[in-house]
């Protein structure tokens, strides 16, 4: 597997990068599309391509370094991924670093939720997505995709974003409180939902957690089930952005992604995410160099 972002020499040394990208190649057979284990080699790949030149901030982060683990592979259950996940994450942050975790499916996440919130006090979990995913258990395992949510709940204040799905466990298992549910966003032409959302926030630190269902199909259709009235990318941006501004974001993982190899848009919007996610924290936690 290549470099994220097909850097080379200096900006990849793990001594120095501010950024540590690990791959979780992870999912099975129960998902309804078991091709997520392919999602972190298709974003890696897709972001070889694109420039490293930030518009929005005239920045470029990768002079902050991004180091590539290798993948954890062999990770044959749901408490494998979890305990692997956890341990490598809790490595990372030990070492003063920023991790940034690529899945695989919504699993993949808890793991890098318990590290985060064992190293970090006064801490919000902040999640986008479509499922409110909080299923005490599903097919025998607690720690399926369908109950990641609910392993987040037991570990820090939970926020969740997009949401237009859920079982009746999950209704029943969620703080309604503190979850936006997608049409609300649409319709809401004042955006009072964004101040409702840091309402919640009353932590100092934050993760964020992303499973890529969060958007519209039209913009990500390769996810396991494409739940329609999802939210636009430059929505997306725009929360983001703030929330790197107003709290202090200690990690964050995107999920979901299963590749289509006849569409590679879905990839490219990915990775594309992930950079732009790690542009927000360096330039507003980390001292940036802007080029122009």
């Amino acid at each position: 597997m290549e470099n994220f972002s097909g850097l080379k020499g200096a900006f990849t040394d793990s001594n120095e990068s501010k950024f540590f990208v690990l791959p979780v190649p992870y999912s099975t057979q129960n998902d309804w599309n078991s091709t997520a284990n392919k999602a972190p080699e298709a974003i890696i790949e897709a972001s070889q391509h694109f420039e490293y030149f930030d518009t929005e901030t005239t920045t470029q982060v990768y002079l902050k370094g991004i180091y590539t683990l290798e993948p954890l592979n062999n990770l044959i259950s749901d408490e494998k991924v979890c305990s692997s996940v956890e341990k490598k994450v809790g490595e990372i942050l030990e070492l003063g670093k920023f991790p940034v975790v690529l899945g695989g499916n919504r699993t993949v996440c808890i793991g890098a939720m318990r590290a985060a919130c064992a190293k970090t006090e006064d801490i919000t979990i902040i999640q986008f997505g479509a499922n409110n995913s909080m299923r005490v258990n599903y097919k025998g395992s607690e720690y399926a995709p369908e109950c990641a949510m609910y392993q987040a709940k037991k570990l820090a204040p939970l926020t969740q974003i997009g949401i237009r799905s859920m079982s009746a466990d999950g209704k029943r298992n969620s703080d309604m409180a503190r979850m936006f549910f997608a049409r609300d966003i649409f319709f809401d032409q004042s955006n009072r939902w964004v101040n409702e959302v840091f309402d919640t926030l009353s932590s100092k630190n934050t993760y964020i957690t992303i499973d890529l269902k969060v958007f519209d199909p039209s913009v990500m259709p390769s996810v396991s089930v494409p739940e329609p009235g999802g939210l636009q990318y430059f929505t997306m941006l725009k929360l983001l952005k703030q929330i790197f501004q107003q709290t202090n974001v200690v990690g964050f993982d995107v999920v979901g992604l299963c590749p289509n190899p006849y569409d590679k848009s879905p990839d490219c919007l990915a990775a594309r995410l992930i950079y732009q996610m790690m542009t927000y924290k360096a330039v507003h936690s980390f001292e940036l160099k802007t080029k122009s």
